[in-house]
């Protein structure tokens, strides 16, 4: 089952050396959303559990988990997730599309906050010219 919403929303900032990053169809009661988390440091236990990378997060349907983000396509006014079919949490989850309006955004500000999420993961993210 492929996912997809469109965005009203848009946030992203670092927060106790936490890396946020989310968007969201409506900013006050969402029904469909993404938020992926990161912390700048791991620590043995994070390291032990298989937490030592991003938390993602996905409202509307009780979805969530870590890792497991194979690729990202950015394109104006689009943001795509394939995600592993490997990954248990997200196994019966192809994909996730979200779409906004010009102007919902900066495009170097989520280009930024998705470089402090997939720093030295192995998710590709890939960028189609504006």
């Amino acid at each position: 089952m492929n996912l997809e919403f469109h965005a009203n929303t848009y946030s992203a900032y670092t927060e106790d050396e936490v890396h946020i990053l989310g968007l969201a169809d409506d900013p006050a009661q969402p029904t469909h959303y993404l938020l992926l988390q990161r912390a700048e440091e791991f620590d043995e236990q994070d390291e032990a559990l298989g937490m030592a990378t991003y938390h993602v997060e996905l409202g509307g349907q009780g979805v969530s988990g870590y890792g497991g983000i194979e690729q990202v396509l950015l394109a104006p006014g689009q943001l795509t997730l394939h995600f592993s079919q490997a990954v248990a949490w997200c196994r019966a989850l192809p994909s996730l599309e979200i779409r906004w309006e010009t102007g919902l955004l900066v495009p170097d500000e989520l280009d930024a906050a998705l470089a402090g999420i997939f720093n030295e993961t192995a998710t590709v993210i890939r960028r189609q010219a504006q």
